[in-house]
């Protein structure tokens, strides 16, 4: 609305938090969420406190003090509503399945796992996610390197885990061979020796992975330059080279990022959401999405958002009307890793292995109770090992277990096999 008086920034602010949680509130009732009196009670009290401020104007002080009570009010009410919507949705869906078919998974490192935390793992996770790292596998050009990933694969059927293969293709230097920077300025020969690493792996690991990511966060760069349209270019040629060499097992490509962050610092026209929507539309044979919330990182992370904005964002990437794997970190802590390459984002609020559990316990039920989400994947196992996402494992640097797996632990036992 336009006005000639300068605008009320604390009010404006407890209008959108208002207008989010009314909207989301109306949205949900049609698909026939029941809204109990204490919850109800809540979003009242927020909407009031919000009416509060904008009558007490122009008396400033008193409407900034309102407008403040309304936000965090309906901040409240948005987490209130989320666990409740939570909570009716997975009732609903185990109506129907004791056990939901839903993928919970962790990637495993450059290396095998054993002793304690393979216990940690197969008690926490039905799924694993094998990297397949190009770094690791080609560190000659034309001479694969299999062992670890062998023994990878073979644990994971001894252990009943189903398999998540890759990212196959990764845009930074910790999965990109050294070698392959000789050839920068060729494209034709990077997407030939892509081609030929692809061909490899999938004929190698064909019918014992039930899922392979072709390719993450091509969205945002990475360490070889390459144009907009050169990295569309080489998502198409490894799908199409995986489609030709294993015609059967599903593909996805995952997405770093969904809000966008990235595109405040670059020129790049499209975002993560637009950029998958323009591959799902070209009919590649891609069988699902994968979305990355890397909670609390900087640079290349997300910044910590309110439950509601969690549930939206994943509803909007619904709209391409495929399944959906959601990635996930969240930090323990804000210290210094030196083991990791991403650092914790600087906040206020304490980061601690208890705030991480909490985070997981709201988060992934949410998601549960969203049936295009099919794979949950933790996106760190250990910080004891060189990992990206600092503190973000599930065991720590000590090789102790956090109360994260706990939560992980309690909430496969509730929901999943």
């Amino acid at each position: 609305m336009e006005t000639s008086a300068p605008y009320n920034l604390p009010l404006e602010l407890a209008r959108g938090v208002i207008n989010r949680l009314r909207n989301q509130l109306a949205e949900w009732r049609m698909a026939g969420l029941t809204v109990p009196t204490e919850l109800a009670t809540e979003i009242s009290n927020a909407s009031n406190a919000f009416v509060d401020a904008i009558v007490s104007l122009p008396d400033h002080a008193r409407a900034v003090a309102a407008a403040e009570a309304a936000i965090r009010l309906g901040l409240q009410a948005g987490e209130s509503l989320c666990l409740e919507y939570t909570r009716q949705a997975l009732a609903a869906r185990h109506q129907n399945a004791e056990h939901l078919p839903t993928l919970l998974g962790c990637r495993l490192g450059s290396r095998t796992i054993q002793g304690r935390e393979a216990e940690c793992f197969t008690s926490g996770f039905n799924t694993a996610v094998v990297p397949f790292t190009w770094r690791a596998i080609e560190q000659n050009a034309g001479k694969h390197e299999w062992d670890v990933f062998d023994q990878q694969i073979t644990w994971c059927q001894e252990n009943g885990l189903r398999v998540i293969g890759g990212p196959l293709l990764q845009l930074d230097a910790q999965h990109l061979p050294d070698w392959l920077y000789l050839w920068e300025d060729d494209f034709e020969q990077v997407q030939s020796y892509l081609t030929q690493y692809i061909q490899a792996t999938v004929s190698r690991y064909r019918g014992r992975v039930q899922v392979w990511n072709c390719a993450a966060r091509m969205n945002i760069g990475g360490t070889i330059s390459l144009s907009e349209e050169q990295r569309l270019r080489l998502m198409v040629a490894a799908v199409a080279e995986l489609r030709r060499n294993d015609p059967q097992t599903p593909i996805v490509l995952s997405f770093d990022q969904p809000w966008a962050e990235y595109l405040a610092g670059n020129d790049r026209d499209l975002s993560p959401l637009h950029l998958a929507d323009s591959l799902v539309r070209a009919d590649l044979g891609i069988s699902g999405v994968g979305v990355e919330f890397n909670v609390g990182y900087q640079p290349a992370g997300s910044a910590p958002r309110e439950l509601v904005e969690y549930s939206r964002q994943l509803d909007r990437w619904a709209v391409l009307g495929l399944p959906l794997i959601a990635y996930l970190a969240y930090p323990s802590s804000s210290k210094e890793n030196t083991k990791a390459r991403r650092p914790v984002r600087p906040s206020s609020s304490e980061r601690s292995p208890a705030t991480q559990s909490a985070f997981t316990n709201k988060l992934i039920p949410l998601m549960l109770a969203k049936q295009f989400v099919q794979g949950i994947i933790w996106n760190e196992l250990t910080d004891a090992e060189p990992h990206e996402f600092a503190n973000a494992g599930v065991i720590d640097s000590e090789g102790a277990a956090k109360p994260l797996l706990d939560s992980l632990i309690t909430i496969r036992k509730q929901h999943l096999t």
